[in-house]
C-alpha cells in the first residue's frame, strides 16, 4: 500500500455508496406499515411490516425493498419485478409466499411470508454448539421431502393460457431452506429463479447461487432446466446422511473444478450405517450428466416417499417440530422473554406518540389534537414477539428505559451511516443523528460501523450543560485493533467455534482478531466428549490466554475408553493395528472388544499384550518399559533378519494423501509399491476431512501385503 504524505492533510473518506440510514419507525410505505429494519443487504433492506385492510385484517410480514442506488438500473429493476412476479404466482404449504410486487414512494419493493423457523445452515451451526454429532435421519428425509414438494410444485407450473412456465430457483442450498418450529418446511428467496429462457445472469460474467451447491451445467454457465434444482437438492441430502461437505475447495475456483470434473465420493464410503437404497438415490441425484438425472423432482419425492414407506420410518412434521423447539428452546425462552420487553415498549411508545399528537406546533403556538389509540402499537407487540426469525430477524437490543428528559446529544462520524449504541442498546439512528429527550446524565456513546473498528466516548448531560455534541473517527482496523485468544483444552485436538462459525482451529491454537468490547460464545469440540461453551470479552490489543477441561460424553454400551499411562512417556502405541504418537497419557475411545497392544521406544524392549476393552467402561493401564540390553557387537538377530524386498496395495474410502516412513507416495489406491521387508508406518491423510490416521503395516519377502481402511 503506499504510504500517506505526513505533511498533508487527508481529505476526509468519502461517504460510502450504500450507506443507507434508518428511518424512524414505524412508518407508512404505500399499504404497508413498516415496523422495524431488521437487515441490510447489497441490494435490499428487509422490513417487518404489518399489513392492514378492511374489517380489522391484520398480518405481520417481511418487505424487502430495493435500495436507491439500483432503483435507476433500468435493467437491474426490469429483471427483479420479472422475476419477483414469476414467484408471485407460487402458491405451495413448501414454498415461502410472495404477496406483491410494486413500487411506493419511487422505490421498488417485494412484500413476502413471515416464516418463523431456521434455516439448514443455522440448524447444523447449532447441532454443533450442542454436541449434536449427526442429523437425525427421519428428520433429513421429511426436510429433503418437502424441498422436493416445492419444487416439483415450481418446476410443474403452468401460466394463465396452461403453458409451461420453465421455473428454476437457481439457488437451493442450506440458507434458503427453511424448517419451522411447527415442522413446516419452506423454500425460499425464488428472487434469482427464471421462468422461460430469459437472460441468464444480471451482469456478464456472474453465477447466481451458492457455488458449492450448483449443478456442474450451472458451474460452467450453461443453460439450465429442472434438473439442475435436482442435483442441488441431492448435494443437500448427500451432506445431512453424510455430516460432510461434499464439494470444498481452497477458493470458488476449485470448488467450482471439484463440481465439473469430480470425482465425487459414495456416502456409504463416509457413513457406511447408510442404506444402499439410499445412497441409490443420493446417487441418481447427482449424476453429472443431466439425462442421468432423476427427470423430474416428483420422480424424487416418489423414490424418497416409497423409501420411507418401505423402512417404516418415523418421518412426521410433528416430531420434526418438537426437534427443532427443544434444539433452540434456549433461543425460544429469550424470544419469550423479548416479548415481554416489547409489551413493555410499546407502551412506553404508545404513551410518547400520543403526547406528541396532542401537542403538534404551529408557529409560536400549540394546536391540541384528540389522541388516537395508535392502533400499530398492537402490531408492534406482534411483530416483537417473532424475533428470530430464520435468515430474517436480528437481535432486538433492550427497550430503552421510559424517561424523558432535556437532554440532547448530537451524534456525527466519519465516515457516515454508523449505527449509534447508547449505554449498550442500538438505537434506531445512524449518523448525523440528534438524540433528543435524554434525561441527564453520564452516557457510554458507540458508533459502529462494518469494516471499521467501534469508536466510543463518555459524554455528560447536565443542567449547565444539556447538550453536547458527538464527533467520532472510525478507522481500519489493525491487529492491536482486536483482541486475541490462546486456547488450551484437555485433552488437546478440540475444534473451535467462535459465535457459531468454525474457525478452522483445534487446541492449542490462538484465535486472533476478535472484535473487542463485545460479547463472544466460544465452543470447544471434540469427539467423545462433551461440547463445552463459554463467553469472553476482550479489549484491543488483549491477548488473553485460558485451558479448560472437557468433560468425556457419556459411553455407549459398545464403547470403550482406553486409558495408557506409559514409562517412558513418549513411546509409540498400536492399538488394533493403529498407530497413535501423542505420547503419554493415551486416551482412545473405540468400539468394546479385544485389542492387540503394542508398545515400541528405540532402546527398549518392544511390548505386545492383549487387552480387553467392556463396554460402556474406562480401563485403565500403566505401563513400564524395560530397557533392552546393550551389546558389544552386532545383535545375532541382525544375520537372521528378513531380507528381500515386498510389496504394498494400500487403500482407504474415502480418499486419502498417502506418506509411507514419512515420504510422500501419492494418492490412494497405492497398488504394489515395492518396499523392503520389515515394518513400516503409513499415514493416511483427506483434507476435505480434516482427518489423519496412522497405520503400521509388516512387509514380507516377495509377498504383496494388503490393506483397506475407512476414514470417519
Amino acid at each position: 500500500m503506499p504510504q500517506a504524505n505526513a505533511t498533508a492533510t487527508p481529505p476526509p473518506p468519502p461517504i460510502p455508496a450504500d450507506a443507507v440510514p434508518e428511518e424512524e419507525m414505524p412508518k407508512r410505505f404505500g399499504k404497508y406499515t413498516l415496523i422495524r429494519r431488521i437487515a441490510l443487504g447489497g441490494m435490499a433492506e428487509l422490513f417487518l411490516a404489518l399489513q392492514k385492510s378492511m374489517a380489522g385484517f391484520e398480518k405481520l410480514i417481511v418487505v424487502k425493498r430495493i435500495l436507491p442506488k439500483l432503483a435507476k438500473d433500468e435493467e437491474f429493476i426490469q429483471m427483479l419485478l420479472s422475476e419477483a412476479r414469476i414467484a408471485a404466482t407460487l402458491s405451495h404449504p413448501n414454498i415461502a409466499h410472495i404477496y406483491d410486487v410494486g413500487v411506493s414512494e419511487d422505490r421498488y419493493y417485494i412484500a413476502m411470508e413471515h416464516v418463523h423457523g431456521e434455516d439448514l445452515r443455522s440448524i447444523v451451526r447449532q447441532m454443533k454448539i450442542k454436541g449434536v454429532r449427526s442429523f437425525p435421519l427421519e428428520h433429513t428425509l421429511a426436510i429433503v421431502l418437502g424441498c422436493a414438494k416445492g419444487l416439483a410444485y415450481a418446476h410443474e407450473r403452468r401460466d394463465m393460457n396452461g403453458e409451461p412456465m420453465h421455473i428454476v430457483h437457481r439457488d437451493v442450498s442450506p440458507q434458503n431452506a427453511l424448517v419451522t418450529f411447527t415442522g413446516d418446511v419452506k423454500l425460499v428467496d425464488f428472487g434469482i429463479a427464471k421462468a422461460g429462457q430469459g437472460v441468464e445472469d444480471t451482469k456478464a460474467g456472474q453465477l447466481k447461487g451458492k457455488v458449492p451447491y450448483m449443478s456442474p451445467e450451472q458451474a460452467q454457465g450453461l443453460e439450465l432446466d429442472a434438473r439442475s434444482d435436482i442435483f442441488s437438492l441431492g448435494v443437500m441430502l448427500f451432506e445431512l446422511c453424510t455430516g460432510k461437505r461434499l464439494f470444498r475447495g481452497a477458493s470458488e475456483f476449485e470448488t467450482l473444478k471439484k463440481i465439473v470434473d469430480g470425482p465425487y465420493p459414495a456416502p456409504r464410503d463416509i457413513n457406511p450405517n447408510l442404506s444402499l437404497r439410499l445412497e441409490r438415490i443420493i446417487l441418481k441425484s447427482l449424476e453429472r450428466n443431466p439425462n442421468e438425472r432423476y427427470a423430474s423432482a416428483r420422480d424424487m419425492q416418489s423414490d424418497l416417499e416409497a423409501y420411507i414407506r418401505d423402512e417404516q420410518l418415523a418421518v412426521s412434521t410433528l416430531s420434526l417440530g418438537e426437534w427443532m423447539q427443544d434444539l433452540f428452546k434456549e433461543k425460544l425462552a429469550q424470544q419469550k422473554r423479548m416479548l415481554q420487553e416489547g409489551r413493555e415498549l410499546a407502551e412506553v411508545i404508545a404513551e410518547q406518540i400520543a403526547e406528541e399528537e396532542r401537542l403538534s406546533l404551529t408557529g409560536t403556538g400549540i394546536r391540541t389534537k384528540p389522541a388516537s389509540r395508535i392502533p400499530w402499537v398492537i402490531a408492534l407487540v406482534a411483530a416483537l414477539s417473532a424475533l428470530g426469525v430464520a435468515g430474517y430477524l436480528l437481535t432486538r437490543p433492550k427497550p430503552i428505559a421510559a424517561r424523558v428528559g432535556p437532554g440532547v446529544i448530537q451524534v456525527s462520524s466519519t465516515p457516515p451511516g454508523a449505527a449509534i449504541w447508547l449505554d449498550g442498546n442500538r438505537r434506531s439512528e445512524r449518523t448525523p443523528a440528534s438524540l433528543s429527550h435524554l434525561p441527564l446524565g453520564r452516557y457510554e456513546l458507540k458508533v459502529t460501523a462494518d469494516g471499521f473498528v467501534p469508536t466510543t466516548q463518555t459524554i455528560q448531560l447536565t443542567q449547565a450543560t444539556p447538550h453536547a455534541a458527538a464527533s467520532l473517527t472510525l478507522e481500519r482496523p489493525t491487529a492491536a485493533s482486536y483482541g486475541v485468544l490462546q486456547l488450551r483444552s484437555v485433552p488437546p485436538g478440540a475444534h473451535i467455534l467462535l459465535d457459531g462459525q468454525d474457525t478452522q482451529l483445534t487446541t492449542p491454537a490462538t484465535v486472533p482478531e476478535i472484535v473487542p468490547g463485545e460479547e463472544h460464545q466460544v465452543a470447544l469440540a471434540l469427539d467423545g466428549y462433551v461440547t463445552k461453551t463459554f463467553p469472553i470479552r476482550l479489549t484491543a490489543g488483549q491477548v488473553a490466554e485460558q485451558a479448560h477441561e472437557l468433560e468425556r460424553a457419556p459411553l455407549g454400551p459398545d464403547e470403550a475408553i482406553l486409558h495408557l499411562v506409559t514409562d517412558p512417556a513418549i513411546a509409540h502405541l498400536e492399538l488394533g493395528g493403529e498407530r497413535h504418537e501423542e505420547g503419554s497419557p493415551f486416551e482412545i475411545r473405540v468400539p468394546a472388544r479385544t485389542y492387540r497392544l503394542v508398545l515400541t521406544k528405540t532402546g527398549f524392549r518392544r511390548i505386545e499384550r492383549s487387552v480387553i476393552l467392556p463396554g460402556g467402561e474406562v480401563t485403565e493401564l500403566s505401563i513400564t518399559m524395560e530397557r533392552a540390553p546393550v551389546h558389544d557387537g552386532p545383535p545375532p538377530s541382525m544375520n537372521t533378519a528378513p531380507s528381500g524386498p515386498g510389496a504394498l496395495t494400500f487403500d482407504a474410502r474415502p480418499w486419502c494423501n498417502v506418506s509411507i516412513d514419512g515420504h510422500r507416495v501419492g494418492q490412494t489406491p497405492i497398488v504394489n509399491r515395492s518396499l523392503p521387508s520389515g515394518r513400516h508406518h503409513v499415514s493416511c491423510v483427506n483434507p476435505e476431512l480434516n482427518v489423519t490416521r496412522n497405520v503400521t503395516v509388516d512387509i514380507s519377502p516377495g509377498q504383496t501385503t494388503r490393506q483397506r481402511i475407512t476414514l470417519p
